[in-house]
């Protein structure tokens, strides 16, 4: 049952509920963050009702347990529907134990359904378009920057033709006004996206560019005219939604392209080493 389905439910029953009942279930509809994340036993407290009255009313409402009645409140917080500050609000009540543990288990299921979520086909056919294109232009803005950066990063190993858009002192408008046809576009982006990707999708249709979407639905605006879309899923019990996905993305991406491109990629990687060496860039053993 969806998380709107259940506060419906909730709703059309709190008439006829007891007054303890009542109580549990009204606290259930004006916080639902901390539904999400406390354990039971806080929220027995913060509501001033028993831990046993909330399995009562799960049962009342259908479900076998408080832990079904619960779930659609942690699905509505990992997909990110919360706002931030609700959710940094719940995490604190929740508190530290076990966070840490949890948001690498996360982060492992986000891995694997990235791995279930794009097949061969489609990460083929990504790397077709960006292989065709005389320039790439990479667009990831906010905490999509991390994985945005790391493409063109990583990239810039074996081809020069990659730049990041937006990087140039707020000149956004310039870079997308100059897009030509045979270059393609990287978009990266999850809900809530970020205004700027908008004018860059705009952009690339205009004129006539292919998109490869990086977007956590299929359904996400970006995705909507683009090319080909790899998705990640965003899922966090932190109070922000996690790209360790995307970023995972962009290097197999980065790594297909490169073997698909041989060994005088290869070559371009080794004499790129040479140049970062010869320059300082790294410290000495």
């Amino acid at each position: 049952m969806s998380f709107d389905a259940v506060q419906a439910r909730i709703l059309a029953e709190i008439p006829d509920l007891s007054s303890e009942l009542r109580k549990a279930a009204r606290f259930l509809v004006d916080h639902p963050d901390e539904v999400a994340l406390v354990s039971m036993r806080v929220l027995a407290s913060r509501s001033e009702v028993t831990p046993t009255t909330f399995v009562r009313l799960a049962r009342r409402l259908g479900f076998g347990d408080w832990a079904a009645l619960r779930k659609p409140f942690e699905n509505r917080l990992r997909s990110g529907n919360a706002p931030f500050a609700a959710r940094a609000d719940a995490l604190v009540l929740r508190g530290p134990e076990a966070i840490f543990a949890e948001s690498l288990r996360t982060n492992s299921a986000n891995l694997t359904a990235a791995e279930a979520a794009n097949d061969g086909k489609e990460i083929a056919r990504a790397c077709a378009i960006l292989e065709r294109a005389q320039r790439i232009r990479v667009a990831g803005f906010r905490s999509c920057r991390a994985p945005a950066h790391a493409f063109v990063y990583l990239c810039r190993m074996f081809r020069r033709d990659i730049t990041l858009l937006g990087s140039d002192g707020g000149a956004l408008e310039a870079e997308l006004a100059a897009l030509g046809r045979k270059e393609a576009v990287v978009v990266i982006g999850f809900t809530p996206y970020s205004r700027e990707l908008g004018p860059v999708v705009e952009a690339a249709q205009r004129h006539g560019v292919p998109i490869v979407a990086i977007a956590d639905s299929m359904a996400a605006p970006i995705a909507r005219h683009a090319e080909v879309t790899l998705r990640f899923s965003t899922d966090s019990p932190s109070f922000f939604p996690s790209v360790a996905a995307a970023l995972a993305i962009v290097e197999a991406l980065a790594a297909t392209m490169l073997a698909r491109s041989g060994p005088a990629a290869a070559a371009r990687v080794r004499d790129t080493e040479l140049e970062l060496q010869a320059l300082g860039a790294y410290l000495p053993e």
